[in-house]
Parts: C-alpha cells; sequence; structure tokens
C-alpha cells in the first residue's frame, strides 16, 4: 500500500471523515482500516500519523500497531474506518 499503488482516479473523500483522520492524528487515536489494493482488500489497526496533498490526491501515512510498519495510502482506497477507542464506524464517501 505504498503511493505508488494507484486505483483508477481519485475521488476525494467525505469531508467529515477527513476530519475524523485529523483528529486522530492529533490525539494518536488507534483506528481499524479496510483498504482496498490491487490484491484485494488489506485490514490493519494503525495510528496515524500525517495526512498530506501530492498532485492533487490525498493520502494517510499510518504505522502499523502489530508490525510497527510504516505504510502509506490513498484516502479513497479507505473502504471502511473503525475508530477502536469508540468503536464508530465511518464509511469514506465522496465529498
Amino acid at each position: 500500500m505504498s503511493g505508488g499503488n494507484q486505483i483508477g482516479t481519485y475521488k476525494p473523500i467525505a469531508c467529515s471523515v477527513y476530519d475524523v483522520l485529523e483528529a486522530s492524528a492529533v490525539k494518536r487515536q488507534l483506528l481499524r482500516l479496510e483498504m482496498q489494493s490491487h490484491n484485494g482488500i488489506i485490514v490493519r489497526n494503525a495510528s496515524v500519523l500525517d495526512l498530506f496533498s501530492k498532485d492533487k490526491t490525498e493520502f494517510l501515512k499510518g504505522k502499523d500497531s502489530s508490525t510497527g510498519e510504516e505504510f502509506t495510502v490513498r484516502l479513497d482506497q479507505i473502504l471502511l474506518i473503525t475508530d477502536l477507542t469508540t468503536n464508530t464506524v465511518y464509511s469514506p464517501t465522496t465529498c
């Protein structure tokens, strides 16, 4: 799930979900991310290290809580987000 794994044209996620990701980054909350990749769906429990844009595309840099591995995913590749503190589930639909 590096920045090079592009799947189609970028579609912005819902602004309210972006706000959730920003708050999680600030609070270092653990999230469960279900993400689309070329190899199928990947699920990671991770903290958000950074949110950034490159070439009009938004990305999340995260750290897997099990392995310590850092990864980058395009925001529109995230299918489902679960806040593991509150068990709230977010579906990142377009803005």
